[in-house]
């Protein structure tokens, strides 16, 4: 029950981040967008996010998608995190490191999608994996 507590709380307080992400996005603030994004996975993932971005697809699936410790709530995160920094580099005219990015967010999509118990379904998984397809 303490365990159910905590994550909900964790899941409650990123909520309130990914508003700030959002608001940020919104005024295209990007370098306040790119730090929160930044503190926002080493909070909740303890994963720096540039050096995620820089993954080759292998690496990515070595590091992420197998990582030892990393729990689904946590893969959930920082893959709302990827998504909306797919943003950044769209806007940015970054085309190989959105493409890059585009297919380990997919990955990582794919990956809680099939790793939900039959009981589970996620509507905002299902609707980015819509959206990272087309």
């Amino acid at each position: 029950m303490l365990r159910k507590d905590l994550l909900v709380r964790q899941l409650e307080e990123f909520g309130k981040v990914m508003a700030v992400i959002l608001g940020l996005k919104k005024q295209h603030d990007w370098d306040k967008f790119e730090k929160e994004i930044q503190d926002a996975s080493v909070k909740f993932t303890n994963i720096d996010i540039k050096s995620v971005e820089l993954l080759t697809e292998t690496d990515f699936e070595k590091e992420i998608l197998n990582h030892p410790t990393l729990l689904l709530d946590q893969k959930k995160i920082l893959a709302d995190l990827l998504f909306e920094k797919l943003n950044f580099f769209a806007q940015n005219n970054e085309e190989e490191k959105y493409q890059n990015l585009k297919r380990n967010c997919l990955g990582l999509y794919q990956h809680i999608q099939n790793n939900h118990t039959e009981n589970e379904f996620d509507m905002n998984v299902y609707y980015k994996l819509e959206i990272l397809k087309k």
